[in-house]
């Protein structure tokens, strides 16, 4: 069984505000994926698994990266991110493993430019990231049809490119929790014993 924590704890461990936290998983931005495995809790508990990917998100909107994106490219890297937190878990060699936020800008015939996100699934493996960053690069100028051919979009600009690597996400989490009374180990989250009554 996992060593979880409430909301104040978590908050306490990554630097994030409850109100920061909150207002993630009401509109829909926490940058983990299914928001019904708390179910109806009203004290919901929270892994080591949220704890990082709060770090990750706050990495990537440090980059320039919105709220909403952050989290959804950490979302969709929880492969990567469980594929980490394993090799934690177990003490095995720990992978290089990175969340990538990218994205092209694009000229659409209907809705002008805007800037088009591309979501990696896959290991978050740094030949992963460095493929999807050359494809994006190559795909500069290129034309695609669009709405069953009835439109096109043209890659005009990019790539904009954001990266989170895991270890060092998971190393600001353990200094940050230590910082706080906690031991991070993986997944699991303790609370550092004083010798005082609690």
């Amino acid at each position: 069984m996992q060593n979880t924590i409430r909301l104040t704890a978590l908050c306490d461990i990554t630097g994030q505000s409850k109100e920061a936290v909150r207002n993630y998983q009401k509109h829909g931005d926490a940058p983990w994926l299914d928001e019904k495995e708390f179910g109806d809790a009203t004290q919901r508990r929270y892994s080591g698994y949220h704890a990082l990917a709060l770090i990750l998100a706050e990495m990537l909107r440090a980059q320039g990266c919105s709220v909403s994106l952050a989290g959804e490219f950490v979302q969709v890297h929880e492969t990567a991110i469980n594929m980490f937190l394993d090799e934690v878990g177990d003490n095995l060699t720990i992978t290089p493993r990175f969340v990538l936020a990218l994205q092209t800008m694009c000229e659409d015939e209907w809705s002008g430019a805007h800037w088009l996100p591309h979501l990696l699934l896959g290991y978050g493996t740094q030949d992963e990231v460095s493929g999807s960053i050359g494809a994006a690069l190559a795909s500069v100028g290129t034309v695609k049809e669009t709405r069953g051919g009835r439109t096109s979009r043209r890659v005009i600009a990019g790539p904009w490119v954001a990266i989170a690597p895991l270890s060092e996400a998971y190393r600001i989490l353990c200094k940050r929790a230590k910082s706080a009374g906690y031991v991070i180990d993986g997944r699991n989250i303790f609370k550092v014993s004083t010798g005082e009554a609690e």
